[in-house]
């Protein structure tokens, strides 16, 4: 972000006239609308690109998977959030206009760039992406949605690309896009590139404000939306040391509470007992599923991008045996059927007793082929108490990888951007929400089929059936110091 230009509201107002999408009124053709109240506004390119067949199979996605069989009004797509995700990055430039270094380092092809990027950040989600994506950190060989947009993209799994539309209509270039979606501000060769990246990769940027939103509204929750919107986009501003997205010290108490909001739909929403039941059932049925057909990679993913959320279940309860963990697990979870698993034990850092404490230290130390273990030696000890033998994958271990949750920090500036801080050095309250996720939200979880649930509590009672559990994952060896989670600083 080098040059201060000479007169930066002028060649402000220049820019955004070149690019009818960020200077309204920009609709060539009726704008759609969109929940809550919002009315995103189409130029005939950008409808080009909704129309296209590689972003209308976002329809068929839903964005939180099988969270409706807990909240009946999650049933809202990724097509539904791409578009409120180039609705609020389109907010986030016009805001950054006003911001001399940023119209100083930006040309028209910059903000072209970055108006697609918002729009086909998730081009690339197939079914249930997050459930394989967790077991891709565990260590089976799953396919990054990210990586997917970037090779649909670039035209690497369609015969007629959307990024061909790119080109001609956009002057943009696809692989550009696709690196800016993919990697975040610290793989971009080019400081502009950072930037654009930073509006989809930070702990303000414009994915996380659709979709807290968006989720809040669609779930009939508060915690999501609770922040000042408006004021956080007019403070909006480039880091001069890194050349990043940044908020003015004006925005600071918005950005907090921005934070805070994430960290109540975590804890309150996402990572929410009962749906990480389901996530950890499907979880357990992909795995199953997958370690059995052996499909290539690239296999796998044309047969991802060929569903929706409910006929990928479907397809896999048929193509797997009835008795496998799969067929049961899909099972439980389709064909007009809810058996949703139950939590029998519960870890955290934060439990009052530390030998709970001790038993989450084991756990999230444990790689793929570790968690397996236990879960089979969870599995005889409740098939010792109930008389007969659980079948595979009636105990699930549910637990999220060391360091899922650490983000980088963000930066306040003060007094023109002659000084700036962390907003985590600024805030005890941020400090304390990256401290508090770390050792609250964070949880490991025994699930266990409900029929036997209920049995093995109506033999050896609650906290009994719970002791039981927590001495077995005890007499696990503990884990290396370097194998525990890191807290980190923000969410």
């Amino acid at each position: 972000m080098s040059r201060e230009p000479s007169d930066p509201g002028r060649r402000a107002v220049a820019l955004a006239g070149l690019v009818p999408e960020l200077a309204p009124p920009f609709a060539a053709t009726s704008p759609v609308r969109v929940p809550e109240l919002c009315n995103v506004a189409l130029t005939r390119r950008v409808l080009e690109l909704i129309d296209h067949p590689d972003f209308q199979r976002l329809r068929r996605v839903r964005q939180l998977g099988p969270a409706h069989l807990i909240y009946p009004g999650a049933t809202h797509t990724r097509f539904e959030h791409s578009l409120g995700v180039f609705d609020k990055v389109r907010r986030y430039l016009t805001s950054l206009l006003l911001d001399a270094d940023f119209v100083a380092a930006v040309s028209e092809r910059d903000l072209l760039t970055g108006l697609a990027a918002g729009l086909l950040h998730d081009l690339g989600h197939y079914p249930f992406a997050h459930a394989l994506e967790a077991l891709g950190r565990k260590g089976l060989q799953t396919p990054d949605h990210e990586a997917v947009g970037g090779r649909i993209l670039t035209g690497l799994l369609s015969a007629a690309p959307i990024g061909h539309l790119l080109e001609s209509g956009w002057g943009v270039d696809p692989e550009r896009v696709a690196r800016i979606v993919a990697s975040g501000p610290a793989g971009q060769a080019e400081p502009v590139d950072a930037m654009l990246a930073s509006i989809l990769h930070s702990p303000i940027d414009a994915d996380k404000m659709d979709y807290l939103e968006r989720d809040s509204i669609h779930l009939g929750v508060p915690y999501g939306r609770n922040y000042d919107r408006d004021r956080l986009l007019s403070c909006l501003a480039v880091d001069p040391g890194t050349g990043r997205l940044a908020v003015t010290d004006k925005g600071k108490v918005s950005a907090e509470v921005f934070v805070f909001c994430r960290y109540t739909m975590f804890s309150e929403v996402y990572w929410h007992h009962a749906v990480r039941a389901i996530e950890a059932m499907l979880e357990r049925a992909l795995e199953d599923f997958c370690e059995r057909a052996r499909l290539s990679e690239d296999a796998l993913v044309t047969e991802l991008l060929a569903h929706s959320d409910e006929s990928l279940v479907a397809d896999i309860r048929a193509r797997s045996p009835e008795d496998s963990p799969a067929g049961r697990l899909c099972a439980a979870l389709s064909g007009g059927r809810r058996r949703l698993y139950k939590r029998v034990l519960s870890l955290s850092r934060a439990h009052q007793r530390p030998a709970f404490q001790s038993a989450y230290e084991r756990v999230v130390g444990l790689d793929r082929a570790g968690a397996r273990r236990l879960e089979a030696s969870l599995t005889e000890r409740l098939s010792g108490l109930l008389g007969r033998a659980l079948d595979p994958a009636e105990v699930i271990l549910d637990f999220s990888p060391p360091g899922k949750h650490r983000l980088e920090d963000l930066q306040v500036l003060f007094a023109h951007k002659r000084s700036s801080a962390s907003l985590a050095d600024l805030s005890h309250t941020v400090r304390g929400i990256g401290q508090d996720f770390a050792r609250r939200v964070d949880k490991a979880r025994v699930f266990v089929a409900p029929e036997a649930a209920t049995e093995a509590r109506a033999k050896a009672g609650r906290e009994e059936l719970a002791g039981m559990l927590l001495n077995e994952i005890l007499a696990l060896p503990a884990a290396d110091e370097g194998a525990k989670a890191q807290t980190g600083r923000l969410l």
